[in-house]
């Protein structure tokens, strides 16, 4: 298994945030949809794919409804690699787990 860091922006009426979410991949295969779908649960958002070219999620709860955008994938040991942060994305996912 391979970490799989993607950020992603969380969009509301006319307010925005920037985060960051981590998904395990297996070594040979990409993330995909269910992958992106199964952190955001995770993370607590309830989403499915509306745009599968721009990785755009809408809420499925209607009262409050909300979009939530990939913006980048940061695959480790993919042709993306970024320098090894194990520490880092651990720390990233703990704080994700704990402010949500």
């Amino acid at each position: 298994m391979r970490e799989c860091l993607f950020h992603f922006k969380w969009m509301k009426g006319d307010k925005s945030k920037e985060l960051r979410a981590l998904t395990m991949v297996p070594d040979n295969k990409e993330p995909d949809i269910s992958d992106f779908i199964r952190a955001f649960h995770t993370l607590g958002y309830d989403v499915e794919l509306e745009n599968e070219r721009e990785l755009i999620f809408h809420s499925l709860a209607g009262s409050e409804p909300y979009k939530l955008d990939i913006t980048r994938i940061e695959l480790k040991g993919g042709h993306q690699e970024m320098p090894e942060h194990d520490g880092e994305l651990r720390a990233i996912l703990e704080h994700l787990i704990q402010h949500h």
